[in-house]
């Protein structure tokens, strides 16, 4: 405990840590292993939390979308230890859940038993099940588990209604390309909804909010490139991707660095100014420090660390 405080509270050695870190998780995945905790949301949880977090989610996926219901073929993206959200998604209309997740998070029985028995009691949940409530007995349900969603996305023959995230795309490897071929993989009117985590998931958790990005790229692909931490995409680059795709979408601002709370998803210029001024000042405070690429971004792209992507697929487009 002792040393891990010394480690977390000087940043040269934190990025030592996570370099060897990362390095011993190269080699876990040349062994095939993709066990993780990470996303394992629900442990320890209680049943009633559990069930409240993924009625939270499920009603976030229609608020952004501003949508009345699912239908069709859905893709969920990084759903974690529980298949909840999905059996949400369902029970609302979708014909069928293609959950894609590279990791294979680690999962506590018992517990996902008592969530699964406690959602098949609902109302339009119990014919979801083919057998006792567990997630491989769920009806329309395709699990697939080990498979990086950049993979699945460029080689799947299935097409998709909409393609949904939350705090996932900030793992992958390389998200624009993702998004592409997520982009491709779209019904016409198909719709991606994807909230991001631009935060640095607590790697320096013992510094400035933004220390992340003081990194330089090559010392951050040593830290992260195996383990799935943050690659550090923000606002801007999403927004380019945007702009040059075939597609009508937007980004709504989620979270302001130094604040602790999420904002309801808006516009820059909806937020109030007392918050952004907040924000700016804690950009400012770090900026000189930052990498040559973060130091030369706007203060305001700097100051958002959350954001909501949502686009839809136009009728036109092939």
């Amino acid at each position: 405990m002792i040393l891990r405080k010394i480690i977390k509270n000087n940043i040269s050695l934190t990025c030592l840590w996570y370099i060897i870190d990362n390095w011993l998780a190269g080699k876990r995945l040349k062994n095939g292993d993709l066990k993780t905790t990470s996303g394992t949301r629900h442990s320890g949880m209680s049943l009633k939390n559990s069930i409240d977090y993924i009625d939270r989610v499920f009603k976030d996926y229609l608020l952004y979308g501003n949508l009345n219901s699912f239908s069709g073929n859905v893709a969920e993206i990084g759903p974690g230890d529980n298949l909840g959200v999905a059996l949400c998604i369902l029970a609302n209309g979708a014909e069928n859940v293609h959950a894609i997740d590279r990791w294979k998070p680690e999962r506590n029985n018992k517990e996902q038993e008592q969530i699964y028995k406690a959602l098949a009691l609902r109302k339009g949940f119990t014919n979801l099940f083919t057998g006792p409530p567990n997630e491989k007995n769920i009806k329309g349900l395709t699990y697939n588990s080990g498979v990086p969603a950049e993979i699945f996305f460029k080689e799947t023959n299935e097409k998709f209604d909409f393609i949904i995230s939350r705090a996932v795309l900030e793992h992958l490897f390389d998200p624009l390309d993702a998004l592409s071929y997520m982009f491709k993989t779209l019904n016409p009117g198909g719709m991606l909804i994807h909230r991001i985590d631009l935060r640095d998931h607590g790697m320096f958790s013992e510094h400035h909010p933004l220390t992340h990005l003081t990194i330089n790229d090559n010392t951050w692909k040593l830290m992260t490139n195996n383990s799935g931490r943050p690659n550090r995409v923000l606002v801007p680059d999403y927004q380019r991707w945007l702009t040059s795709s075939d597609i009508n979408g937007k980004i709504f601002i989620s979270r302001l660095v130094g604040l602790n709370e999420d904002l309801l998803p808006q516009r820059w210029d909806q937020i109030p100014q007392d918050l952004k001024d907040k924000a700016l000042t804690k950009v400012e405070a770090i900026k000189p420090k930052l990498s040559n690429r973060y130091r030369r971004m706007k203060d305001t792209d700097l100051a958002i660390t959350g954001c909501i992507l949502v686009a839809k697929k136009p009728f036109h487009s092939k």
